[in-house]
């Protein structure tokens, strides 16, 4: 079981080691409206790693999230420390779950022969 730690948003940095390397504006700025509606909570936890610099983090699975959170620490609407649920692992474990998330995510548009649940 993986222990979640709280860590300020101004402690957290974008890992190099993230395997996602683009995203839109547009998709960053509807998953903070996305967050603000769910009264500044996260769905889905960041997935974090020590970083090089003492008391900092590498957000390893979860740069989208952490975009959309310093966006609205950037128009006021949390603090820049907010404190922000994550989840510590250790850097190619890391890495390992920031592809596995990519790559194992499936688009909701798909044919009709796919199941429904």
């Amino acid at each position: 079981m993986t222990e979640i730690i709280s860590i300020a948003l101004n402690k957290l940095d974008a890992d190099p080691k993230n395997v996602r390397k683009t995203y839109s504006r547009e998709g960053v700025e509807a998953l903070a409206a996305n967050i603000r509606e769910d009264g500044y909570s996260l769905l889905q936890n960041l997935v974090v790693r020590k970083g090089d610099k003492k008391s900092r983090y590498f957000v390893t699975a979860g740069g989208r999230r952490l975009a959309a959170l310093n966006l609205l620490a950037e128009a006021g609407e949390i603090a820049k420390d907010f404190a922000v649920e994550c989840k510590e692992r250790e850097g190619e474990v890391a890495t390992e779950i920031s592809l596995a998330e990519n790559i194992m995510r499936e688009d909701m548009l798909g044919s009709a022969s796919q199941l429904s649940c």
